[in-house]
């Protein structure tokens, strides 16, 4: 167990805060947000240092563009009558003795929950201890004056409506869900230290999946990408087949006659081990040989099994009559150029 550990490590190390950004800009489909900061590959900047950089300049767009309101309703005690009279409520508090009446009226406001999100992310972010950009943060908090903080939680941000403009809101609200699964709370000092997302293997698989299958649908809009789900070419009575488990790949490249399976794999460890002997891995290339004997296709069809680089490259390749199974390492530690190169390549070699 402490070995898998260190290989995450190792795994994790390799990869320059650069490059984890533009797997998220890709993952959240806002590649227009790259250039919102420039980092180079010799900047010793740490990955919270490059998302609350992000989160400060995104959230003064806002400012610029302006915060979300909307109308809602809300009661307060008031000398005179505006709204709905809460007729009851306000007899039951004595509010008419006091020459007073609780109203219940619609108001414009900023106090929207995305916006409290927000406010309750910078909050966190302040009780960071000797963080450098606390006054920046700080000023910003500030300045959302009148909007409440919450308490944050998964559930909240899969429920909350994301308003379409300023579309900035997508982009700040995945990085505030990015900061608060990383930021572990210290019950006790009442303050936060961040986990740095990368060493998570589970976020990370989801985070490269989604990576490449952006990218792809980006990059090469000349192929039809997307995820697809693979029927079984078994004969069995209905209730049988109900057996049966999903097959559903993390994408399908297709053009013309070329048809592309593609799995992606973030391990910490690209082959397994057998006395010391190096294999693929037998559930993954299981599953990629299961989706291509199923695969109702006609023409030219491969498959592809995709992890990050370890230790060293692998480009391996194994092929029936009718299919062919590529094994291949892609090194998120090269600069970005050669990532992008990287990716166009393994689809079509005559790509650049």
């Amino acid at each position: 167990m402490i070995w898998q550990l260190f290989l995450v490590l190792n795994l994790s190390m390799k990869i320059p805060v650069q490059n984890i950004y533009y797997l998220l800009c890709y993952a959240w489909d806002k590649l227009d947000e790259r250039d919102l900061i420039h980092v180079s590959a010799q900047d010793q900047i740490t990955l919270l240092d490059l998302l609350a950089e992000v989160l400060i300049k995104a959230t003064h767009r806002l400012f610029r563009q302006g915060l979300f309101h909307a109308y809602q309703s809300e009661k307060s005690s008031l000398t005179g009558i505006r709204g709905k009279l809460l007729f009851t409520e306000s007899l039951q508090k004595n509010e008419f003795l006091q020459g007073r009446a609780i109203c219940e009226q619609d108001v414009y406001s900023a106090n929207q929950p995305v916006n409290q999100i927000l406010k309750s992310t910078l909050k966190a972010l302040l009780l960071l201890p000797s963080f450098p950009q606390q006054s920046r943060l700080r000023h910003l908090h500030l300045r959302m004056t009148g909007i409440d903080e919450i308490k944050l939680s998964e559930p909240l941000f899969s429920k909350v409506t994301v308003p379409r403009h300023p579309s900035t809101y997508r982009f700040v609200l995945n990085i505030c869900e990015l900061l608060h699964k990383n930021l572990l709370v210290n019950e006790e000092k009442g303050t936060y230290q961040f986990r740095d997302f990368w060493r998570d293997e589970r976020q990370m698989a989801i985070l490269f999946e989604a990576f490449v299958r952006n990218f792809y649908r980006h990059e090469l809009p000349q192929w039809k990408v997307r995820r697809e789900t693979i029927h079984w070419q078994l004969t069995a009575t209905e209730s049988d087949r109900s057996l049966l488990p999903l097959m559903q790949t993390d994408l399908t490249l297709e053009q013309k006659d070329q048809k592309i399976i593609l799995d992606t794999k973030y391990y910490a460890e690209t082959f397994q081990r057998y006395f010391e002997t190096r294999k693929v891995h037998s559930p993954h290339l299981y599953q990629l040989f299961a989706y291509l004997k199923n695969y109702p296709a006609s023409g030219k069809l491969r498959g592809i099994l995709l992890y990050p680089t370890v230790t060293q490259s692998v480009s391996a390749f194994f092929s029936d009559e009718t299919h062919q199974i590529q094994v291949q390492t892609l090194d998120l530690n090269q600069h970005w150029s050669g990532i992008h190169r990287d990716l166009l390549k393994l689809v079509d070699p005559n790509l650049n």
